[in-house]
């Protein structure tokens, strides 16, 4: 499963050693065993083995050509190679050719060598170029561009945590929310069905699936090689979607956060799980909330909080719909109501959090809770700022609940 990542990291080779066993949840004293009994080997692989260096050298730019019976056959023999290769997502590409590629540039002012980050996990060099040829086989417009490269320069802020999100083992996933302006102008889906399947949702799909090709063929997230989730989801094929400006009664998620009405953004959301929050009956703030404070206290999510060191805490994200945010708002509630009210009822007992072989493995910021009685209830989050909140989707009362570890981060969608 390991195999390769060296190589993504542009490396030749690399002294490898590996335990028997996942040291994960192994009693210490197995932990001890299975490490020294590698020691020997970790020892020759650091002092006898050559020093590798890293090779970043740039490969002559090269054609390749793809023929068959007809295009449809040609296209075929490309899609099939290209999958072999790593550089699809599974589904059909569209040929990324130099006349669809320049097509794509037409979508922005900036210069198609021009370096916008250097991307993890891999530590890629994004051009403007390397976007838009992933964009060509995700089946974007030149104007869905601008999109995408603001989302790669947000997920490349330190803050968003990109490194333990494409390479992590679990099922985290970069979730675009587009705000302002350029919502209605491209088209970009923020009702029924918005996180797709569909012609609704077209321009979501394609954005987001431009993303996943950008981490993967940029930031070399390939998986089983840098991606170690050992599921996967869906998600990760294209999670996008604009907010339901006209819907929100507290004003839109981007003016929230410091632009200004008339900006169009994209705010990148980091999703480890996507959860449905329904709730048809309910008719106060109160009785809504309850039903996504019931979501939020599934032992999971605290137990992870609970382990985390400072700086990996816990920032959920409440999805609701056009139907509880009327009912919220309503009743009078603001953001920051909604967000005190999920702290002091999201809550679990302590002895549902503790580890039963690391009883003492805890975040500092946590150690003060040892000595409590298992009975004491211990918050989801740490402070009720780290709730995020938007409002998405159609009428129904059908919301979600989005949890993860990192900061979302937001940038101006230019040209």
């Amino acid at each position: 499963m390991w195999e390769g990542r060296h190589r993504a990291l542009g490396l030749d080779a690399l002294p490898k050693v590996s335990p028997a066993l996942a040291v994960t949840e192994l009693p210490p004293e197995r932990v001890r065993e299975e490490i020294l009994a590698l020691a020997e080997d970790i020892f020759k692989g650091l002092t006898e083995q050559p020093v590798i260096t890293a090779r970043r050298s740039v490969a002559p730019e090269e054609s390749i050509r793809y023929e068959g019976r007809d295009f449809f056959d040609a296209q075929r023999n490309l899609n099939r190679d290209f999958l072999d290769r790593g550089w699809g997502d599974g589904f059909p590409i569209v040929p990324p050719t130099p006349e669809a590629v320049a097509e794509m540039l037409g979508g922005t002012s900036r210069a198609r060598d021009e370096v916008t980050v250097l991307m993890d996990p891999g530590r890629g060099i994004a051009t403007v170029e390397k976007i838009a040829i992933n964009c060509v086989m995700a089946g974007c417009l030149p104007e869905h561009l601008p999109v995408v490269m603001a989302a790669v320069e947000a997920m490349a802020e330190p803050e968003f945590a990109l490194t333990g999100i494409a390479s992590s083992t679990g099922p985290h996933t970069p979730f675009l929310v587009i705000n302002g302006p350029i919502r209605h102008r491209l088209g970009i889906n923020s009702g029924c069905c918005a996180l797709g399947p569909g012609a609704p949702s077209r321009a979501n799909t394609v954005v987001g699936r431009a993303v996943r090709l950008v981490m993967m063929n940029v930031g070399h997230a390939y998986p089983c090689i840098m991606d170690m989730d050992t599921i996967g989801t869906p998600n990760k094929y294209s999670m996008v979607a604009a907010e339901n400006e006209e819907a929100n009664p507290w004003g839109p998620l981007h003016v929230e956060r410091g632009f200004r009405p008339e900006d169009s953004t994209v705010t990148v959301f980091p999703c480890g799980s996507l959860v449905d929050v329904p709730d048809l009956v309910s008719v106060t703030p109160e009785q809504v909330l309850t039903t996504f404070s019931h979501i939020a206290n599934a032992p999971l999510t605290p137990s992870w909080t609970w382990l985390r060191p400072e700086g990996l805490e816990e920032e959920p994200l409440l999805v609701i719909c056009p139907d509880h945010a009327r009912i919220i708002a309503d009743g009078g509630w603001t953001k920051n109501d909604i967000r005190r009210f999920m702290f002091h009822n999201s809550r679990v007992p302590l002895g549902v959090l503790k580890n039963p072989t690391r009883p003492g493995a805890v975040a500092p910021g946590w150690k003060w809770l040892l000595d409590r009685p298992d009975d004491t209830m211990v918050p989801v989050v740490r402070d009720p700022s780290a709730y995020h909140i938007m409002v998405l989707g159609a009428d129904a009362g059908k919301s979600a609940y989005i949890w993860d570890w990192a900061e979302p981060v937001t940038k101006v969608i230019s040209t």
